[in-house]
């Protein structure tokens, strides 16, 4: 559970995310809800029986008199919950809401099962059964992207029409039957995803079920109707509102509680992908192996395409609302993963930093950490930026901090210099460096930076 832990150094950018989501979201008239993060068994035991938390299982934890507790799969089942509970069907619709919630899932692991959460922005519009409410959605999320200082250009729409239950099931017929002609060529991990979710097989990424996937039926030639009317509606608003997306008919969520329309919003990730925990099924050499289980919520997000991260998800809950309320109701929600959202921010602000720092000041020994300040002071009358690193005693872990941070010129106070009042002025590239009077460090510094 300290996945939820916020230090000092991010709550300040997570608070600046949440005010910035929200700051938007008002504008666009959706309204703050705060919900329970406990949910009572009957609300949720349909949507169990219904296969809609396999992907996201539930947490569930006795109290003290027995009685067992769930804890809330996401904010946006706690918000359409609370639409019903609260009669909220009396408000004039649609209705949108905005929350900040966490999440919570039971994964099994070795020793015991573990508590998983992932903290969420999300919004709600019940009521509405035309595209503005995906594209409403779509557009918050846009936007509030951009105004954090996320590349816009870096960020595109995924989404796909995966049918509801009127053409849904005579798609998955179809997709099965075919891969079940080609079950010899699949491999290991997609052998047993044809036996329950034949769809997992079209994002394969070995050779041979790939070659195989290219030839499978494509949804969009299953939709009914109506299914077909809300998505060319849907594409032709979001053209409306210029935000770039792209329609990927190999993309579906199986085991959650999406059903009609699902989007992500990805973003381009401009350095190399971390080495992923290994969660897939055994490999064909060594088919009896068990299936390592993810044991943290960066294991269970949505898996982005290559190359890519997800910051947001989200699509219709229609179906799941009407399990939860016993009725009818056309219902869209999109969630934003702040811990995504604030790791972007953290990287693209690091890239920025680069290249941006004149000075950095490297300071050895106990009188040049104190004859420090005054040095630092002279830099900032002077208007020179400078950049330090006090706490730090190793002189070659402060020159690396400097590297990193793109600094031209590294000012090194050790105690023989701070003993005769000079400092040494390196050239952090290419290591050339002068010794300098510290009553002329400002005047020669100038000097350089203006020739550089």
């Amino acid at each position: 559970m300290h996945q939820l832990d916020r230090l000092p150094r991010d709550a300040v950018r997570f608070a600046d995310i949440e005010h910035t989501a929200s700051t938007i979201a008002r504008f666009y008239g959706f309204e703050k809800i705060i919900t329970s993060p406990l949910e009572q068994a009957a609300v949720l035991t349909p949507l169990v029986r219904a296969g809609m938390l396999d992907e996201w299982p539930l947490a569930r934890c006795k109290v003290q008199s027995g009685e067992d507790i769930l804890l809330t799969p996401s904010g946006a089942i706690g918000a359409i919950r609370a639409y019903f509970s609260h009669r909220m069907q009396d408000m004039p619709h649609p209705v949108k809401l905005f929350f900040h919630a966490h999440g919570f899932c039971q994964l099994p692991v070795s020793a015991g099962n573990a508590i998983v959460a992932r903290d969420e922005w999300g919004v709600v519009i019940i009521g509405e059964e035309s595209a503005v409410a995906e594209t409403g959605i779509a557009q918050v999320f846009y936007r509030a992207t951009a105004e954090l200082g996320i590349n816009d250009r870096s960020i595109e729409l995924r989404l796909n029409a995966i049918g509801c239950a009127a053409c849904r099931g005579s798609y998955r017929a179809s997709l099965g039957s075919y891969f079940r002609r080609h079950a010899a060529r699949l491999c290991t991990r997609s052998k047993r995803d044809l036996k329950k979710i034949p769809t997992r097989i079209l994002s394969c990424t070995e050779e041979r079920c790939r070659s195989i996937a290219a030839s499978a039926p494509q949804v969009l030639d299953f939709l009914c109707d109506g299914c077909k009317k809300q998505l060319r509606s849907l594409l032709e608003f979001l053209d409306e509102a210029k935000i770039p997306y792209f329609l990927d008919p190999k993309f579906f969520r199986d085991g959650s509680w999406y059903s009609e329309v699902i989007f992500e919003l990805l973003l381009e990730r401009k350095e190399p992908l971390p080495r992923q925990p290994q969660t897939m099924a055994p490999s064909p050499d060594n088919a009896e192996a068990p299936m390592p289980v993810p044991e943290s919520v960066s294991q269970v997000l949505p898996q982005a395409p290559m190359g890519k991260q997800v910051l947001a998800e989200g699509g219709r809950l229609s179906h799941a609302a009407s399990l939860i309320g016993g009725k009818e109701l056309p219902v869209v929600v999109g969630i934003m993963f702040l811990e995504t959202v604030a790791g972007a921010l953290a990287r693209q602000e690091e890239i920025n930093q680069q290249g941006t720092v004149e000075v950095f000041f490297v300071q050895l020994g106990d009188l040049a950490k104190r004859r420090s300040f005054e040095i630092l002071e002279a830099l900032r009358e002077g208007e020179i930026e400078a950049k330090e690193s006090l706490g730090r005693d190793s002189i070659k872990t402060q020159l690396k901090i400097a590297e990193r941070l793109g600094a031209r010129f590294a000012v090194i106070l050790g105690q023989k210099e701070a003993l005769d009042g000079t400092v040494i002025v390196r050239e952090v590239g290419s290591g050339i460096q002068e010794t300098v009077p510290q009553d002329k460090l400002v005047d020669f510094l100038n000097k350089k930076l203006k020739k550089s």
